[in-house]
């Protein structure tokens, strides 16, 4: 029971941290902490199938895309500012 606790408070820490973070880096890492904790909160209250789609499915495809697209964006910033500087 006191795992349960510790892995919930956990969750909503990373899950704060996700969402108040000013780097938008730092909150994609903080949403995948969140995911991968909720992967293991699933799969301690008996729940191994919604632990698998969590950890594959959020954790893994939908952090990717989130990490991707900041990527993406943040080039197109680079290049916006060098023109400007110029």
């Amino acid at each position: 029971m006191i795992e349960l606790i510790i892995l919930l408070s956990l969750t909503v820490l990373s899950a704060f941290l996700a969402v108040s973070d000013p780097n938008i880096v730092y909150g994609v890492i903080f949403l995948l902490c969140t995911n991968i904790l909720l992967g293991i909160i699933y799969y301690m209250l008996g729940a191994p199938m919604a632990s698998l789609f969590q950890l594959a499915i959020f954790a893994g495809a939908i952090v990717v895309f989130f990490i991707i697209t900041v990527m993406l964006t943040r080039g197109g910033e680079m290049q916006v500012e060098e023109e400007a500087e110029e």
